[in-house]
């Protein structure tokens, strides 16, 4: 199963999806907030313009690296030193029909922001994801930047749209694993993936409550 196809059930998701294409298309750029397991990274990897290419930039790099970074996600050869970053950006922001995505932006240098500033400025999307502390950074810091950006608070996916997707999962059963994950998505889809393997040990292809009441019991609880 596609991961577009995975989440799309979400009613918030297909909106939020809606309000980042209508962005990015505009040249205007976005913040995807949440907690832990939100879903953020899922949710990223879910935006895929036909006329826009993607790059993913780490959020971990320093100024050099990153501006190195977008450029070579373009195909475009760049090293990264300092004495080509001017160059380098300003080649980014003279370049059309891409978008730079971030994720883990809570990780991102201050000394970077100013940089992003520039590109946003010239009209190149950017769609950074992050924990809720990234808004509160800006707020204090760079009030400037985050009035440039549309913000869309992720919530994880209610246990309903879970149901709907694992149909090869008792409902009870996929409430449990919910429940013992705490709604965080990413331990959920591991818990359901090792639940299967579990379920083909025992050449069980229909996973039940006892299953996973087994399963949790033995490996989590």
């Amino acid at each position: 199963m596609k991961r577009k196809e995975k989440f799309i059930n979400d009613k918030r998701r297909i909106s939020y999806l809606g309000t980042v294409y209508n962005r990015i298309y505009r040249g205007q750029s976005v913040l995807i907030e949440g907690e832990y397991g939100a879903g953020k990274t899922r949710f990223l990897e879910l935006i895929q313009p036909k006329k826009l290419q993607c790059v993913w930039v780490e959020s971990l790099f320093n100024v050099h690296e990153m501006l190195a970074s977008v450029l070579q996600g373009l195909n475009y050869e760049a090293k990264a030193t300092y004495r080509r970053t001017p160059d380098h950006l300003k080649m980014i922001r003279k370049l059309t029909n891409y978008f730079i995505v971030i994720d883990e932006a809570n990780d991102l240098d201050r000394r970077v922001w100013p940089y992003l500033k520039r590109i946003i400025d010239a009209g190149v999307p950017i769609v950074f994801a992050g924990l809720p502390r990234v808004r509160t950074f800006l707020t204090s810091t760079y009030p400037d930047i985050l009035s440039r950006l549309k913000t869309l608070i992720l919530y994880p996916v209610v246990v309903e749209d879970f149901i709907l997707e694992y149909k090869d999962f008792e409902p009870e059963a996929v409430e449990q694993i919910y429940v013992a994950t705490k709604g965080d998505m990413r331990k959920f889809e591991d818990v359901c993936t090792d639940c299967r393997d579990y379920a083909k040990e025992r050449n069980q292809k229909f996973i039940d409550l006892n299953l996973v009441m087994s399963f949790l019991n033995n490996f989590l609880l």
